[in-house]
């Protein structure tokens, strides 16, 4: 299948002076704690309380892109509560 040179025209952008963007505003703005998960369905819970309720989850964020900035705080707390990891087996 081609695409019409219709289809590959560029479309238009129109600016709307009322509205704002969506995310945290300057207020909402603090520093980030890796103990902590601040995204998606776990958002708010600890990494210590993940290791126990969801540690699957865990191997999952450590490996996943998303997960980059835990992987100090999930070797830590998989470590201080004797987990295996396939990600590093040294710590099992």
């Amino acid at each position: 299948m081609t695409a019409s040179d219709d289809n590959r025209r560029p479309f238009g952008i129109t600016r709307e002076p009322n509205r704002l963007p969506v995310g945290p505003g300057r207020a909402e703005v603090t520093s980030f704690d890796p103990r902590y998960l601040d995204f998606g369905h776990y958002a708010g819970r600890s990494i210590e309380e993940l290791a126990k309720a969801d540690p699957g989850y865990l191997e999952w964020l450590a490996q996943h892109p998303s997960g980059a900035r835990y992987r100090g705080e999930i070797a830590r707390v998989r470590l201080a509560i004797g987990a295996t990891t396939r990600l590093w087996p040294q710590l099992g």
